[in-house]
């Protein structure tokens, strides 16, 4: 019950002085501030007037009417620049006006002076820094000289030695105060804001590297495919083949010019949405559909790997999915299968509804997945490897699966076969 309130009065302060991806550092503070003065001017008002120094009273009344408009503008009207500017000014104005009224030099009011300068050092901008500077000390120096050489325009408004002990004291704790949580506010928003700072930055360094890294295997990869073609052209060219061997080496190159362009094709689509970013677009998808449209592209493959493919899947099982999407992770899952079983082995693809979901297996009878690479499967750290067939990957089809089930509020997740190969399993909900 307790960490519930807790959260709550969080949560209501984390608004009134704005979310942090809304509003400014500097504003906030000033937000901050503009509160914790208001608070200050509640509590100065009521204390003011019983220890006699009612105008005071009356001009910290004006001065939270004040703020509470100030407030508003910055904080609603995001006009935070304005809003400081004229607090600012008017701030030490009234400060000045409660300087005459409340015993000049001898009264508390300096120290008001003091810490009205701290709280605007800290919310101006920096280069606005000397001219409150110049300002404060301009404003205390003139009202200074005007108690000196007019000393009938300062009365001692004080009823007695006990009420300004009682008004210096109070000011002094206010003052030490504000500092004090002022202080340990700007600390832990300056620690914040750091913290994001580096968190970014190693963020950024991960994902350059990686890309580094995918951009260096993609240069290597790409030449072992083209190096092939050109020498198989060369070959046609200055040697006539007999005809079994000529359909051997057009088959071998087939399929790796296809593998080549799924590694395109996935390069493609991780660059758009980077870039970009994902687009998602949820509709009813026909699961039986979907899938025999891949298959019917990986046909090929199958048949001259020899592989044996069997399907079980409802035909009027719809799941809510982006279909584009679905397609291009069951291409990978089925292109991986395909590429890490031996000739002679088997694929099997089902769809089944369980409970409110579409559950979509792919389970071969490949080489299955090394323990060690488990932890990285689905990111961009995983290597790629090659097939049974000598096909090569760049490790980012499954990359792209993880990124576009989590897109469309799916599940995706795998795991070793007790026999061999290893089963992925996709879970979607229903339409």
């Amino acid at each position: 019950m307790r960490i519930d309130f807790t959260k709550q009065l969080q949560a209501k302060l984390l608004y009134l002085v704005g979310p942090p991806d809304q509003v400014t550092l500097e504003n906030r503070i000033f937000n901050s501030m503009c509160l914790l003065a208001m608070v200050v001017s509640v509590v100065q008002i009521p204390f003011n007037y019983f220890t006699g120094l009612r105008m005071t009273g009356f001009i910290f009344a004006i001065l939270l009417l004040a703020l509470a408009g100030l407030y508003y503008l910055s904080r609603f009207k995001n006009r935070s620049a304005l809003s400081i500017a004229i607090s600012v000014v008017l701030v030490n104005l009234l400060f000045a006006w409660i300087y005459f009224v409340s015993s000049g030099i001898s009264g508390a009011s300096l120290m008001t002076f003091t810490l009205t300068f701290f709280l605007v050092m800290i919310v101006a901008p920096r280069g606005q820094y000397v001219i409150w500077l110049v300002f404060n000390l301009l404003l205390v120096a003139a009202i200074i000289l005007i108690e000196y050489y007019h000393p009938e325009l300062v009365p001692n408004m004080y009823a007695d030695r006990a009420s300004k002990i009682v008004d210096l004291s109070a000011t002094y704790l206010t003052s030490v105060l504000v500092i004090f949580f002022g202080t340990i506010y700007l600390k832990n928003a300056y620690n914040r804001e750091k913290q994001q700072r580096e968190e970014k930055t190693r963020v950024l360094e991960v994902l350059n590297t990686e890309k580094n890294k995918l951009f260096s295997i993609i240069s290597h990869d790409l030449r072992s495919p083209m190096a092939s073609i050109q020498s198989y052209l060369e070959l046609m060219k200055d040697i006539q083949l007999p005809p079994e061997q000529k359909l051997q080496l057009e088959a071998e190159l087939l399929a790796m010019v296809n593998n080549t362009q799924d590694m395109l094709y996935n390069m493609l689509l991780w660059s758009k949405s980077q870039l970009q970013g994902l687009t998602v677009h949820l509709a009813p998808v026909n699961v039986f559909k979907a899938v025999m449209t891949v298959l019917d592209i990986h046909t090929t493959f199958i048949t001259n790997k020899r592989l044996h493919l069997t399907t079980d899947i409802d035909k009027n099982l719809t799941a809510m999915a982006d279909l584009n999407m679905l397609q291009l992770i069951i291409r990978n899952l089925v292109g991986n299968a395909i590429k890490f079983t031996a000739p002679g082995g088997q694929i099997s693809l089902e769809a089944r509804q369980e409970n409110q979901q579409c559950v979509i297996t792919i389970r071969d009878s490949g080489t299955g997945i090394d323990p060690k690479r488990v932890p990285e499967i689905f990111s961009l750290k995983a290597r790629s490897t090659f097939g049974t067939g000598n096909e090569k990957g760049i490790g980012l089809g499954l990359y792209l699966c993880g990124e576009y089930t989590t897109a469309q509020h799916g599940r995706i997740w795998f795991q070793n076969n007790p026999d061999k190969g290893c089963s992925f399993f996709l879970s979607f909900p229903l339409a």
